[in-house]
């Protein structure tokens, strides 16, 4: 309940404020279990995506974000569980198998933290459960957003947001480094594209 109820207030704050605009979320599969992986440069990210995908999303969060038992309490009703950045979460893990598992859509954010506006590198463990889980895997390319929450700001400018989304092909065997180029030539592609659209 507090999940599509927290969703359609933003959906609605987005368009009016942000004026959101969301291009091929029909490449989200409508059923089954699926991987989103998105570029982040803003707390807003994880909104923009939840809002524009049909389905419901389950979100890795830094586990510092959990420390306070309120925030704890609306991430997990959201959809959030923790993260420990600083090693290897066998739990954290074990938390995105077992949602796959049960047919949930997961979204991931491979920069492993907010970048400064440019797609940065992707920590390899990311791509590597991709390879792993053999799950359709949607690419997804947010801009505006920067603009809008950056880094150190508190209060957002009402920027344009818009996400694009494409579903790539992991019909062929493909090393890590190989895939990691693929995922991130097509991110910036999908943010090139939404500047040109809404941006």
């Amino acid at each position: 309940m507090i999940y599509f109820l927290s969703k359609y207030l933003a959906l609605f704050l987005l368009k009016i404020f942000f004026r959101f605009h969301v291009s091929s979320c029909s490449s989200i599969p409508q059923d089954g279990p699926c991987i989103i992986v998105a570029n982040h440069s803003s707390y807003l990210d994880p909104i923009v995506i939840g809002c524009a995908s049909p389905r419901r999303v389950y979100f890795v969060a830094k586990e510092e974000l959990f420390r306070n038992p309120v925030a704890s309490y609306f991430l997990r009703a959201l959809g959030a569980f923790p993260l420990r950045r600083k090693e290897v979460d066998q739990v954290a893990v074990k938390q995105i198998f077992t949602l796959l598992k049960e047919g949930k859509v997961v979204c991931l954010f491979p920069e492993g933290t907010r970048n400064d506006g440019a797609v940065r590198d992707f920590k390899p463990g990311v791509v590597k459960l991709l390879l792993k889980v053999q799950v359709p895997v949607v690419v997804a390319g947010i801009c505006g957003t920067y603009e809008s929450l950056p880094r150190g700001r508190t209060v957002p400018r009402f920027s344009r947001v818009a996400v694009s989304f494409s579903r790539l092909d992991l019909s062929f065997p493909q090393e890590t480094e190989q895939l990691t180029q693929r995922i991130r030539r097509e991110m910036e592609v999908l943010i090139h594209a939404g500047k040109e659209i809404a941006c």
